[in-house]
């Protein structure tokens, strides 16, 4: 057993690695310095949410907040506890503001009173609607019935109404018989409507249901709505997320889509679209007033400019203009991500002609007159390819326009497995059970944005409100605020002082560059697969081995996402928050059981994100949610988290041992790691968002099973596991612990969580796991009685970094460099090559033999060396070469 005699003690053990650093730099007690994600206020008014982390001891339950702009000036901002320490203090706040341009950052937020919003939000509940006022927009939402939003007004007049979900059924139930198909229209069905906050700033209303069809007699794809609005702004933020409950050999969705109608009051000609291309609108009046003659030039040009002009009985010409083609219909489809295409018809018995084409559409749509309309946009829209902006029956008494977040104009969603038959683990390191390949219980988010006019709006304006929606503005802490407390465990902030340090952030940087150009270059996009990455490149193939069993998706395999959050939480840098926040969005959406047998579980990597048949904790574990949670606020995954708080009883019925330990004298078995591990992650959050020490006690109970056994964490590895009561039991007496127990976000939790449970035992037993992993056999014979084979290689050199830091041990601590660098630690990591030849189908770069396993591991131990060892990298010379 390690010695605790001369170690740092453990309750003051990651407040000091946090500190450590001289590039840390916390704003003075209860001040904390924001600013703008693109060191740019926003563009117009809009909501902005952000969370903010306190020291613990710092921020007192109930505590109120101000927030004031570069020059002083008071802006009014709404607070709410999102976390808390075990001492009960505050660890993490949510805040709202109505941001305007004029909110240059740096802003201030501290302790004191709020000033109160130039214009109140008001919200109110009745029995039957829930109604919002931002002082601009009004907004009525039903609690029953197939509306989401019954109308949204602005200046007194509705300009959207009848808001509903739809969904297009293709049944093929019938298809290998006849072959034919039929298409089933869905409309939502609302079964709630919850006022879930109504502060002065900021109310949210969530709205849940399904899609339902009366000629079907069908409810199916359940779905939460969530609507934000904030006072004085006008757009109204608004969050989708579905479940795919259906059967993915009949279920085919042809469309999905949100749709509204719009009131139309006023003539034709003084009717308008805009679509957003890629860089600037496609704007036009439905019927335009000079065709073959231009007998008013003035008001041709502001007709197109999208003033009102007179109506047709006061037009000159007016004979001839009322001959001029009237067209009803238009359509902006992004089939893919290079490529939308912009079409217009007269009517349905007509053709649809080509009005533009470009690549990649910012994703906004306005339908409306001079008197009002309303305006849909949708982030990533191209990205999420096949999308689309659709206007129907635009010269009638109400426009539709819907936004469609799966276009009916592309082939149907196809959700089957890539195969009929199984591949096998050896063959392609595929993991496939009966019926584990299934889509059933997999969800999607998009975020949209909603703007009412009372006019046709300008150009610049839509295009404005199209760029803001693609890119949200957000409020972020200094990366050096962020590192001076302990919330996300141990990581860096980049330091260059030495050659050595030099190289490894040099290596960081180019790791981030690689994937995203890998991203942009592979066309890693589409509705189910962007924010993913591949597992596993094909050096001979120069492509990623996209077809190859468990070598394709990643799906969290040893945490990219915790490599993406410690890159922005250390940088800062905004490209990296996104490229963080997709993978959020995707892996805890699609790699994740929402419903069904597998609920609380993931699907390991493969072909299809939901293709392999092993189902795990790992994959929909919380702490690769909660980065994401608490730097934005973001309920939905929020949701995500509380589905996961029991996820431990799911294994009663997806046994992650079922093919290894075949005994049923326990409920269930599991792995320390990542299977136990990964529950701790669910507890943690549990305990810290609701401060009921419940959870806190079943991880207890945990820690003093393992920290009795004999070999504490080496004790064989696989347990016996009772959900209810968390007990583990020994299984086997052999010297072992899984070697995903270090790779799958074990390390970095227990990093943060071992200081705050501050339990003896436990912390013994996580410095002995530490301290013997990739100690030398003589070592770990006298200390274990056997050796390990499974925990070798650099990406494990962070365990014994832990050991050194705490043990204040030189030595080990250069073991660990050793262990991290190997026998060529100047060589430089992560320079690619370009492809540009025959044997490509367009030029790319590559790296041979790269993996994203090595990649985010290498990364997350380079990250937390840096940190808990930096002081004993050996004084390298320079890189031995030059890389991009």
């Amino acid at each position: 057993m390690t010695s605790m005699k001369n170690c740092l003690p453990m309750h003051l053990f990651l407040a000091s690695v946090a500190f450590c650093s001289v590039q840390a730099a916390p704003s003075k007690e209860g001040t904390v310095t924001l600013d703008w994600l693109d060191r740019a206020p926003p563009p117009a008014r809009v909501g902005v949410s952000w969370g903010v982390p306190w020291p613990q001891g710092a921020i007192t339950k109930g505590a109120t907040f101000a927030l004031s702009d570069t020059d002083g000036k008071p802006l009014s901002v709404q607070s709410w506890p999102l976390a808390y320490w075990p001492d009960g203090s505050l660890k993490w706040t949510g805040h709202a503001v109505a941001a305007t341009p004029e909110a240059r950052g740096p802003l201030t937020l501290s302790h004191g009173n709020s000033a109160a919003p130039e214009t109140p939000m008001k919200a109110a509940e009745t029995k039957e609607f829930i109604e919002v006022d931002t002082g601009h927009v009004k907004c009525r939402i039903p609690k029953q019935g197939q509306h989401f939003i019954d109308s949204i007004s602005i200046g007194g007049r509705v300009v959207g109404e009848h808001g509903r979900l739809i969904c297009v059924l293709e049944d093929r139930s019938d298809y290998e018989i006849q072959h034919t198909t039929r298409e089933v229209e869905f409309v939502s069905r609302i079964r709630s409507a919850v006022l879930e906050q109504a502060g002065p700033v900021r109310a949210v209303v969530k709205i849940e249901g399904e899609h339902w069809s009366e000629a079907a007699g069908r409810a199916w794809l359940p779905f939460v709505v969530r609507l934000y609005f904030f006072a004085g702004v006008d757009t109204v933020r608004m969050v989708h997320s579905f479940v795919f409950d259906g059967d993915q050999e009949k279920d085919f969705i042809r469309g999905l889509g949100v749709r509204f109608n719009v009131p139309m009051r006023e003539q034709v000609h003084n009717r308008h679209v805009r679509l957003a291309g890629e860089t600037g609108m496609f704007a036009e009046p439905l019927r335009v007033i000079a065709g073959r003659r231009n007998p008013a030039p003035d008001l041709y040009k502001a007709q197109i400019e999208g003033k009102p002009i007179p109506n047709l009985e006061a037009l000159p010409d007016k004979e001839n203009v009322e001959m001029m083609a009237v067209w009803d219909d238009y359509k902006l489809v992004q089939i893919s991500p290079d490529s939308f295409s912009i079409q217009k018809r007269t009517n349905p018995k007509s053709c649809w002609i080509n009005a533009a084409a470009g690549h990649r559409a910012l994703g906004l749509v306005f339908v409306g007159d001079t008197s009002g309309g309303l305006a849909l946009g949708l982030k990533n829209f191209w990205q999420l390819a096949p999308t689309e902006l659709e206007i129907h029956n635009a010269a009638t008494a109400a426009a539709e326009l819907t936004l469609w977040l799966w276009s009916p104009d592309s082939p149907a969603m196809d959700l089957r497995h890539y195969d009929i038959k199984e591949h096998g683990l050896e063959a392609s390191y595929e993991d496939i059970e009966p019926g584990f390949s299934t889509a059933t219980g997999v969800a999607r988010t998009t975020e949209l944005v909603l703007r009412p006019f009372g006019e046709v709006p300008a150009n610049d304006d839509l295009l404005s409100l199209a760029r803001a929606g693609a890119q949200p503005p957000h409020l972020v802490c200094a990366p050096g605020y962020y590192h001076s407390i302990p919330v996300f465990g141990v990581w860096s902030l980049p330091d260059r002082s030495t050659a050595g340090k030099q190289r490894l952030e040099d290596d960081l940087d180019r790791a981030i560059t690689f994937y995203q150009e890998q991203i942009e270059q592979r066309r890693w996009y589409g509705f189910w697969d962007y924010g993913d990455v591949m597992h596993t490149y094909d050096d001979e193939r120069h492509e990623w081995r996209y077809d190859i069993g468990g070598y394709a998706w990643a799906n969290t395999e040893l945490v990219p996402d915790l490599w993406l959050w410690y890159s922005f939480l250390r940088t800062g840098r905004a490209d990296v928050f996104r490229m963080a926040e997709a993978m959020t969005r995707q892996t805890q959406e699609v790699d994740v059981y929402h419903l069904g047998r597998f609920a609380g579980l993931g699907s390991r990597h493969n072909v299809r994100h939901w293709g392999c048949g092993a189902k795990e904790a790992r994959i929909s574990q919380a702490q690769l949610k909660r980065f994401y949670y608490y730097l934005t606020t973001d309920e939905r995954v929020g949701d995500l988290m509380n589905e996961v708080v029991d996820a431990d009883y799911a294994l009663l019925e997806v046994d992650p041992l079922r093919k290894i330990e075949t005994d049923k004298k326990y409920p269930t078995h599991v792995r320390i790691g990542p299977d136990w591990f990964a529950f701790c992650g669910n507890w943690l959050a549990a305990w810290e968002r609701t401060g009921d020490t419940k959870y806190r006690n079943k991880i207890l109970v945990g820690m003093k099973c393992i920290a009795t056994m004999p070999k504490k964490l080496f004790s064989g590895g696989n347990y016996g596991y009772d959900p209810k009561t968390g007990l583990l039991y020994q299984l086997h007496d052999n010297v072992d612990i899984p070697h995903l127990a270090a790779l799958m976000g074990g390390p970095e939790l227990m990093m943060e969580l071992t200081p705050l449970m501050n339990q003896r035992e436990w912390n013994e037993a996580w410095l002995q796991y530490c301290r013997y992993l990739q100690a030398p056999a003589d070592e770990q014979r006298k200390a274990l009685g056997g050796t390990i084979t499974t925990g070798r290689g650099p990406q494990f050199a962070r365990m014994t970094a832990y050991a050194a830091f705490v043990n204040k041990d030189p030595a080990l601590g250069g073991r660990a460099w050793k262990e991290f660098l190997g026998r060529d630690p100047g060589r430089v990591r992560f320079a690619w090559s370009h492809i540009d030849s025959a044997d490509v189908p367009a030029p790319m770069d590559e790296i041979r033999r790269i993996s994203t396993n090595e990649t985010s591991q290498w990364c997350l131990n380079a990250i937390e060396l840096l940190q808990l060892v930096g002081d004993y990298l050996p004084a390298n010379e320079a890189p031995v070469s030059e890389a991009k």
